[in-house]
């Protein structure tokens, strides 16, 4: 096992490159770069303007010196640095001019081969390395393109090593360049060397209209220069109440309607009055009040002046009032209105089904005493029967006595006694 670890550490001491260090640095840049990189040199013998070939990723390339050489001693750099190696001979000259020409007709064969295919990518850009043993292609697209069969028709036709490279909108703005809003040339392609991120919440801060289209520079993203001004804006609108906000000032409600930082100015206004106050002014003199509104301005219109405590007690009655549960009776069911409509029924002579006490009957002394006797004990049999029923039928359906004498004019009592059966009780009484 130690043998196989040796082994695999001798490999990796093998393939790793050994880092060299340059005692002098020099910056170099390239045809449509924005800025410049840096290289290492062993001679510090290198002028402002002069060309040199250096060794980049992409291969061989022809750059300008854009200053004379540092010593790292001095500037210390930790990166690995590409290095410069020699200065441009008259044959690299030649051959980085015949370059453009051979990068426009591989332009044209790369496009013929697209439109062939039918892929769906825009071709911006063709370019040599310094001895023509690679072309990088740059192109847009919305989508991942397959072209893996435009690879093998440019290599047969072109009989080199091909590259092809996909970018963004904002870097085929600062490839393509123009005029932006301001005036001046794109930030992008002018000097700047890497993209910011910009959002929008850097609009909101500086108090500008979200028109998406006043805020997008040519590559249909928003504009780099929100980013500039983006720190001076959140320390001068620090403590500001927000636009629309209601604030108490002088005793009186209003809305804020604008801030000007650059003026250092602010107006807020209500449905009397309009007033235009400085910025300090602004954030030490008013409060914000949240809960109230204040009504729109109407041209020739005074409505009573109301306080600011006035609209704070108004606004929480309302609430109160929402929220408080319902007090009033509610309207009387249908069943209840039936039977308010229906007609008055006599009691019954024996509404007590317990209750079986005889009673008093006028007899006259001359009718005959067993007949009357006969006609008491039919009467006593047919209550005792009815109320056998009725008990019988409403057990399973029995309510508590608290419920049938409730005085509630939300409750209603039913009656399981139908009509029939009310109005024969009613007979046999009378």
């Amino acid at each position: 096992m130690s043998e196989v670890i040796e082994q695999t550490e001798e490999i990796e001491a093998i393939t790793e490159e050994p880092v060299i260090e340059y005692p002098y640095v020099v910056a170099v840049k390239f045809k449509n770069a924005s800025k410049a990189y840096s290289f290492g040199t062993d001679s510090p013998d290198f002028v402002s303007g002069e060309w040199v070939v250096v060794e980049t990723a992409q291969g061989l390339e022809l750059g300008e010196v854009q200053a004379q050489p540092l010593s790292t001693e001095k500037f210390p750099i930790r990166t690995p640095l590409k290095p410069v190696l020699r200065k441009a001979l008259d044959q690299d000259k030649r051959n980085y001019e015949e370059n453009f020409a051979k990068a426009e007709e591989a332009f044209k064969v790369c496009n013929e081969e697209i439109a062939s295919l039918g892929l769906e990518m825009n071709l911006l850009s063709a370019d040599y390395t310094l001895d023509r043993s690679k072309v990088l292609f740059v192109y847009l697209a919305e989508q991942r393109v397959d072209f893996r069969e435009l690879l093998k028709r440019l290599g047969s036709r072109l009989h080199c090593r091909i590259e092809l490279r996909q970018i963004g909108e904002r870097d085929k703005a600062k490839m393509v360049g123009g005029i932006g809003m301001c005036g001046m040339e794109c930030c992008c392609s002018r000097f700047k060397s890497r993209f910011d991120v910009i959002s929008i919440n850097m609009a909101k801060n500086q108090l500008l209209a979200l028109n998406i289209e006043k805020l997008s520079g040519m590559c249909g993203k928003l504009m780099c220069c929100l980013k500039y001004e983006d720190e001076n804006y959140k320390e001068l609108t620090a403590g500001l109440p927000k636009m629309g906000a209601h604030v108490e000032y002088e005793d009186e409600l209003y809305r804020v309607t604008s801030i000007n930082v650059m003026t250092n100015e602010a107006k807020i206004e209500n449905a009397e009055s309009v007033q235009i106050l400085t910025i300090d002014d602004l954030r030490e003199k008013t409060q914000v009040r949240k809960g109230v509104s204040t009504p729109k301005r109407v041209p020739g219109r005074r409505p009573q002046k109301i306080s600011v405590a006035a609209k704070v007690i108004e606004n929480n009655e309302q609430r109160r009032e929402l929220s408080a549960p319902v007090s009033e009776p509610l309207a009387p069911s249908v069943q209840t209105v039936r039977d308010k409509q229906r007609p008055a029924m006599p009691k019954p002579a024996f509404p007590n089904a317990k209750n079986n006490k005889q009673p008093a009957v006028n007899v006259n002394k001359t009718e005959n005493a067993g007949a009357a006797n006969k006609g008491q004990k039919n009467a006593n049999n047919g209550n005792n029967r009815r109320n056998n029923n009725n008990n019988n039928h409403h057990r399973s359906n029995q309510r508590p006595k608290s419920m049938d004498t409730t005085k509630n004019p939300n409750m209603t009592v039913r009656s399981f006694k139908s009509s029939r059966s009310k109005e024969k009780e009613a007979s046999k009484g009378a």
